[in-house]
């Protein structure tokens, strides 16, 4: 009898066994979240470029580690970098995602994910909002943008085939009944895709897949989920990390329990997607350097309670 029971519970083991350990994943990732300039007007004496800190929070909240990656380097900088992160982020924000230095460093990023990608050197990219705008920009090399404004917290419209992504397909029964019937997303935005010009533009539309579609305060449909069909590649229109991080007065944000819980699932999609990547940096020093770790955020004390790690295009210090 005891010996059957072992049996048993040893087969059970060896079961789960992949699930519990998988020996091919990375789980030490880093990720890279690009900065971007500041608005001179608001905070011009505190640096010239920043990151949310509710982007690094959300990278944390899923395991993993941050890298700053700063804008106005040379292409050596980025090359070198690309090979130490297991991912990279495009934030939110308000730059031209055109003839920014944002855009200039997201496309070099852009490029090299898309030849490690097809040389089998996984390497996922995030975009959100400004962030998804700017995949778009780069895929298509066009702005094919609408003024579809949004400043409300939304439900998604999942299209036909959302089952069958990799973002969705292992959504959890609670998490898709919280996207598609509660106020769970939150969108701040000016601008968007339509599903016009994106089912218009050959390069887009053979490159991503419609996960998800809402509609903007002027009644028009824009696209606010897509991943790529062939890369590790995901944009959002809308913030997954703004529900349990961000507290301005100013957004119409709720939090909520099923927010929360919604912007975790994205988190933990994410990130697990970066395990997969085995870039690594060449030493511990060199890491422990480079990590967003070195740096303060600057919290606002104003009715934005916003928390931003800023940084300086010619001295990589510390700024209090």
């Amino acid at each position: 009898m005891y010996s059957a029971m072992v049996t048993i519970v040893i087969s059970f083991v060896i079961q789960l066994r992949p699930t519990i350990c998988d020996e091919n994943l990375n789980s030490r990732p880093i990720i890279g979240v690009l900065a971007q300039s500041c608005d001179p007007k608001a905070d011009p004496y505190i640096g010239d470029t920043y990151i949310p800190s509710t982007y690094v929070k959300w990278l944390e909240s899923g395991g993993a580690r941050v890298v700053p990656i700063r804008v106005k380097e040379s292409d050596q900088y980025y090359e070198t970098l690309f090979k130490r992160i297991n991912g990279v982020v495009f934030p939110g924000g308000g730059i031209n995602i055109v003839t920014s230095y944002f855009a200039k460093a997201a496309k070099l990023l852009y490029n090299m994910a898309l030849k490690a990608n097809d040389d089998g050197d996984y390497f996922p990219l995030w975009g959100t909002c400004q962030g998804f705008q700017q995949l778009t920009v780069l895929t298509s090399g066009q702005d094919l943008l609408s003024y579809l404004h949004a400043h409300r917290m939304l439900p998604i419209n999942l299209t036909s085939d959302f089952s069958q992504s990799r973002l969705f397909a292992d959504l959890p029964a609670d998490i898709l009944t919280s996207l598609t019937l509660y106020n769970v997303t939150a969108n701040h935005h000016n601008w968007g895709l339509s599903p016009k010009n994106f089912s218009q533009n050959q390069a887009l539309r053979s490159f991503y897949r419609v996960l998800s579609t809402n509609v903007a305060d002027n009644g028009k449909d824009f696209i606010s989920t897509f991943e790529a069909i062939k890369y590790p590649f995901y944009g959002v229109q809308w913030h997954p990390e703004k529900v349990p991080y961000d507290w301005d007065l100013g957004d119409a944000l709720t939090h909520t329990k099923r927010g929360v819980k919604v912007t975790q699932y994205f988190a933990d999609f994410f990130v697990e997607e970066c395990r997969k990547s085995s870039h690594h940096f060449p030493d511990i020093d060199t890491e422990l350097s480079t990590l967003i770790n070195n740096y303060h955020p600057h919290f606002s004390k104003d009715k934005r309670f916003q928390e931003h790690y800023y940084f300086n295009f010619t001295h990589p210090h510390l700024i209090l």
